[in-house]
């Protein structure tokens, strides 16, 4: 299994030998499929670093983590993508005797991931090498699909359950693992061992497929007397033990839940449903100056006419959010949430799914238990990640 690099914290490296006079390391940076340090495609190198140690030393440090994010593009439009990078880091070295030390161990390469550590973790964090999200519970739409990301190397199987029987068991030991694609994967009620899938529900299936949902009086009593397969636990196994994930669905009748998406601290893409009252608003800004309207040869002007004339006008849209009822395990989804650089809002209407971009607005929270608090929920604000009106030229 390649070591895991979390690209948004540092990552160092130490390669060592006594006696030597420098070295020059070699980062090849590639998706696609993996190869080992003697066979990689001379076309994936992006940087060659030369460095001295420092005085009577017999080591030098690269700090890696910047330069491989560069790399690394995170895109969602509905569709839950292993989106991850693989590096080979080959050092030279110049002088000295003996072997060559590299720490941590780059013989099996690394696989890049757009995670991160707290402070308290220390340098070079290691997170989860088989569940790829903090929560221990989630709160799902019904008739919705849920998802829980997996790293593949790490995990055995997933298994979904309802009521203590096993509806689906999911194989990921015989799984090939050689390419960036298939690093994550985000295991629903729908998954099989071939693969998952990107609907959310009924209604996003058909458009998903280029249809138009056509509601009505029988529809809807048909969907809700048959709906998405009910689980209520997921078991991620592995070699250290044995996962479990809580599944709590929620009806939500009154109001229009929004499905909320973003990058986790593991790198991996997670979704928050919030359930309750959404509140949407515009703010308009823009600049303005006085026009001369006054007609000189006719000593008259035309009282239509503007005097105070707009130009730059620009709109921002907002939206605020509730999640409704939670628990305390969530406390750390928001948070991840609001420290997040990528998040995405999914709109579903009768003709068409839309995916925004979102930017957190709140940028203060105080975090909710039961204990304290009895009941935790969170209203959290953001702006769409675009001007109102297209400016892209």
């Amino acid at each position: 299994m390649q070591t895991q690099i979390n690209l948004r914290s540092p990552y160092y490296i130490k390669v060592s030998k006594t006696g030597l006079t420098s070295v020059t390391l070699k980062l090849y940076i590639y998706t696609g499929t993996f190869r080992a340090n003697a066979s990689v495609v001379v076309g994936t190198l992006r940087y060659s670093i030369t460095k001295k140690p420092l005085g009577t030393n017999a080591f030098v440090v690269y700090e890696v983590s910047e330069l491989i994010r560069d790399y690394l593009e995170i895109e969602f439009d509905g569709s839950y993508d292993s989106d991850v990078v693989w590096i080979n880091a080959i050092p030279t070295v110049t002088g000295g005797s003996g072997n060559i030390n590299v720490t941590p161990d780059n013989a099996n390469g690394f696989v890049g991931l757009d995670g991160y550590g707290y402070f308290e973790q220390g340098a070079n964090p290691t997170l989860s090498t088989n569940l790829l999200q903090s929560n221990r519970t989630i709160f799902a739409l019904d008739d919705n699909l849920f998802r829980v990301p997996v790293f593949v190397q790490g995990t055995n199987s997933v298994s979904l359950l309802y009521k203590g029987e096993v509806k689906t068991e999911i194989d990921l030991t015989s799984a090939s693992v050689v390419k960036t694609s298939e690093q994550i994967r985000y295991i629903s009620a729908n998954s099989t061992n071939s693969g998952d899938v990107d609907y959310d529900g009924f209604v996003d299936r058909v458009i998903s497929a280029g249809g138009t949902f056509e509601g009505s009086t029988c529809l809807d009593d048909f969907l809700s007397e048959f709906s998405v397969e009910l689980i209520d636990e997921v078991y991620v196994s592995s070699d250290s033990g044995t996962e479990i994930v809580k599944i709590i669905t929620l009806e939500e009748c009154k109001y229009t839940p929004i499905k909320v998406t973003f990058v986790n601290k593991f790198g991996a893409i997670q979704d928050l449903i919030f359930f309750k009252k959404s509140t949407d608003s515009t703010v308009v800004k823009g600049e303005e100056f006085k026009s001369a309207v006054f007609n000189q040869s006719s000593l008259t002007y035309k009282t239509y006419q503007h005097q105070r004339t707009q130009f730059m006008v620009q709109g921002n849209d907002s939206i605020s959010m509730n999640t409704g009822f939670i628990n305390d395990d969530y406390n750390q989804v928001v948070e991840e949430l609001m420290l997040s650089e990528q998040v995405w809002a999914t709109f579903i209407t009768d003709t068409q799914e839309l995916v925004r971009p979102l930017v957190p607005k709140t940028k203060s929270l105080t975090f909710k238990t039961t204990l304290n608090d009895n009941l935790v929920d969170y209203a959290i604000d953001f702006d769409i990640a675009n001007d109102k009106i297209n400016n892209i030229r």
